[in-house]
């Protein structure tokens, strides 16, 4: 249960404070874009798609290229690793968007940059600013139990770790 409270307004009239949290269920549909990218997810790959007129690749995957704004037209698998481009640890607690909780911190967030080309926001599971660095080589972590979901890919690690 959340605390309830009372406080006074500048009038001096006694205010009451109740919280409580409310849960709002609900499903959507990935549709055919989000859709085989988490079924790649399942199966520990990434795929992305690559736009058709200026060769930008996405991932996650678009239904039109941020660039120019036209419809992609193939997918790509990418690279099983990738490189930092830049870092950043956290330590002020935010919301998950995902779950509603708090992140624990600190956490730590990363672009990776693909070989193959584009890049993309995710976690790294590494959160020492010692150890990272851009240019640094990062491999997935893979959820055990994956279900078609963002969380199946849990983060990365650098390569070292791995290995």
């Amino acid at each position: 249960a959340l605390p309830m409270g009372t406080k006074t307004d500048k009038q001096g009239r006694e205010i009451v404070e109740i919280r409580y949290e409310m849960g709002i269920p609900g499903t959507f549909a990935t549709g055919p874009i989000m859709g085989h990218m988490l079924n790649k997810l399942k199966d520990k790959e990434l795929w992305g798609n690559r736009c058709g007129k200026c060769q930008n690749i996405m991932f996650p995957p678009k239904i039109v290229c941020p660039k120019c704004f036209e419809e992609p037209t193939e997918w790509v698998k990418l690279d099983d690793y990738g490189y930092i481009a830049t870092f950043d640890v956290v330590h002020f607690p935010t919301v998950n968007p995902l779950t509603g909780e708090m992140r624990p911190v600190p956490y730590t967030t990363l672009i990776v940059a693909q070989p193959s080309g584009g890049g993309f926001f995710h976690f790294c599971l590494e959160h020492d600013p010692e150890k990272l660095a851009p240019g640094k080589k990062v491999v997935p972590v893979w959820s055990e139990d994956r279900k078609a979901t963002p969380s199946d890919l849990e983060g990365f690690v650098l390569a070292d770790d791995k290995e």
